[in-house]
């Protein structure tokens, strides 16, 4: 089973600077860009994801679900207590990762089981590359080169 990540959206937006500023401007566009970075992120790391944003749908936005991802607008409720719904209903807590800067939310997870992060570890996460490997495979030394180094250094 996938793990299931369930995040607070705006407080997402608020911990990417681009997305941050892009929110004055054009609230539905930083919307549906951290969709596409969260839906990007998911086919890389294999897993589910609902991203929850305070409000209810504007009839502009359209802002829509992506398998693995699901968009839900809290209202009448706030994130806050909607992310605390979803967790209490949750037929499996251990499975989910809560993805929040709120700290009551946070600590209201662990105590349900669940996995925590800050919005801040994932912002990282959505951004991190996968060349770290590419990297070191780059940086590895040929048997010559090993050899040549060896008879420099006299070993």
């Amino acid at each position: 089973m996938l793990q299931h990540y369930i995040i607070d959206g705006y407080n997402l937006i608020h911990a990417i600077p681009s997305l941050k500023k892009l929110l004055l401007r054009d609230a539905a566009q930083a919307r549906e860009s951290l969709i596409d970075h969260v839906a990007r992120l998911t086919h890389r790391k294999k897993f589910r994801g609902t991203i929850v944003f305070d409000g209810v749908k504007p009839a502009e936005d359209f802002t829509a679900s992506r398998a693995p991802i699901h968009v839900v607008y809290a209202a009448p409720l706030s994130a806050d207590d909607k992310i605390k719904a979803l967790i209490e209903h949750a037929p499996n807590r251990s499975w989910l990762v809560i993805i929040s800067s709120d700290h009551e939310i946070l600590n209201f997870a662990r105590v349900c089981a669940c996995t925590t992060h800050t919005s801040k570890y994932f912002a990282n996460l959505l951004f991190e590359t996968d060349t770290a490997g590419e990297e070191k495979e780059q940086s590895s030394l040929s048997k010559s080169q090993v050899d040549e180094w060896l008879r420099l250094f006299g070993e």
